[in-house]
């Protein structure tokens, strides 16, 4: 845009500066996660048969999580706007591993429930906006894209070289001359969670020594500058509510992939290594997805690179629904599985980079964070409960079969919602008089 290239050197001169100060951020925002996603995600068939749970009752945990991160998104944005990122994230680090200690013992499933509603608290009321505003003042104003995607790249390598280790692991742990009972996959996982909690601690102490050197100008502690009258404007923009469904979206695409291993023990008969290898290895393609997808956005349209990947996303959900073992090798299932999920994880790593495209003040960022994810991340409290429902209700394919066509629609929505934000924004600046 030609209002930005006048100062596009100096633009450009956070990020180039501080680019290593991505990487404390890109540790703590994908370890803070370990605990309540990744091990389900990863290891779900084992969970469920190790804790004597069933898909709908792991599905109840996680709605208990959403229905406390929709009160934590509201009140968590305005927090990063008056408060350290170093002081929020680190809080939010230690709390969330003290809390998986409970996944030590094997939790029944009320105190499953009540341990991720207390997740829901911990990784979002302290951390999710702060780590957002963070990387958005890191990004300058012509970099969004590529910062946004570096963030989610970097946070899906370490991701997938924590789940190929503890992938590694778990086989190590369990019997090779024999199929692992209850009591191996309890045994397993308890070394499974360990190794995470302590990865959550050390995630920590990591970013409180390097935020020791954050900028002034990147810390937020913006108390002075941030008004609640402010926040008014932003919830009656149309847009932010519109990009909200957009999130909403991208992000029940993105839950979809836990069940990519059920799916392969349902319908292909896969053994739990098999599903927890087909899983990393979906995991392995967000960090080349990420980064690309902010690097074509940053060079072309945040909007249309959005649709793009919706449509992607809303094919390759298509197929899933079409194959069986009869009509498409493991080979090809693979093949299927890591490009939806790369265009999922293309879609997680620009969606938060329109904050400029959407007009919102810098002393603002961390509030129209919490009121997008207030919307984008309902799917934390229905989208579990509801694939649990049909995974149980319609066992094997056919309930696999309903949740991808369900995705499948709601991709469809998305990419048609982004067309639609792309198109008004861009008529909203022209009548402003802003060029494009």
């Amino acid at each position: 845009m030609n209002h930005q290239h006048a100062n596009g050197d100096s633009a450009s001169e956070p990020i180039k500066a501080s680019l290593w100060l991505l990487w404390p951020i890109i540790i703590a925002g994908e370890a803070i996660f370990l605990l309540p996603f990744i091990l389900p995600r990863l290891f779900r068939p084992s969970i469920l048969e190790a804790w004597q749970i069933s898909n709908l009752e792991l599905g109840f945990a996680f709605s208990a999580y959403g229905l406390v991160a929709m009160i934590c998104y509201g009140l968590g944005g305005p927090l990063a706007d008056r408060f350290s990122p170093r002081l929020l994230m680190c809080s939010a680090l230690i709390s969330t591993a003290i809390g998986g200690l409970a996944m030590l013992r094997t939790p029944s499933p009320t105190v499953l429930c009540w341990l991720y509603a207390y997740f829901g608290m911990t990784t979002i009321l302290l951390f999710w906006a702060a780590m957002l505003r963070v990387t958005h003042n890191l990004g300058g104003s012509q970099q969004q894209g590529t910062a946004f995607g570096i963030l989610d790249a970097g946070r899906g390598l370490f991701a997938a070289v924590m789940a190929t280790f503890m992938t590694l692991l778990f086989a190590q742990l369990l019997p090779k001359d024999a199929l692992p009972t209850s009591a191996d996959l309890l045994s397993a996982l308890t070394w499974i969670v360990s190794i995470a909690i302590t990865m959550v601690g050390l995630a920590a102490f990591l970013v409180a020594i390097a935020f020791r050197s954050l900028p002034k100008s990147q810390d937020p502690t913006a108390a002075k500058n941030f008004e609640w009258r402010s926040v008014s404007p932003l919830i009656r923009r149309p847009a932010m509510w519109l990009h909200g469904l957009i999130v909403l979206c991208a992000y029940c695409g993105y839950k979809s992939i836990d069940n990519y291993g059920i799916f392969a023990v349902d319908v292909y008969h896969a053994t739990d290594v098999q599903a927890s290898q087909l899983t990393t290895l979906a995991f392995w393609a967000r960090p080349f997805a990420a980064i690309a997808a902010g690097l074509v956005a940053d060079r072309l349209s945040h909007f249309k690179s959005l649709a793009a990947l919706f449509l992607v996303t809303a094919l390759g959900n298509a197929a899933l629904i079409f194959v069986s073992p009869v009509s498409m090798p493991w080979f090809g299932l693979l093949m299927i599985a890591v490009t939806t999920a790369a265009a999922v994880y293309g879609l997680r790593g620009i969606y938060f980079a329109v904050f400029d495209d959407l007009r919102i003040p810098a002393t603002l960022v961390g509030t129209a964070a919490g009121i997008i994810s207030l919307v984008g991340f309902l799917p934390d409290v229905f989208f579990g409960p509801l694939t649990g429902y049909l995974l149980d209700s319609y066992p094997g394919r056919p309930g696999h079969q309903y949740v991808f066509g369900f995705v499948c629609l709601l991709s469809a929505i998305g990419m048609i919602a982004a067309i639609w934000n792309g198109k008004h924004l861009m008529a909203s600046r022209h009548q402003d008089g802003i060029p494009a």
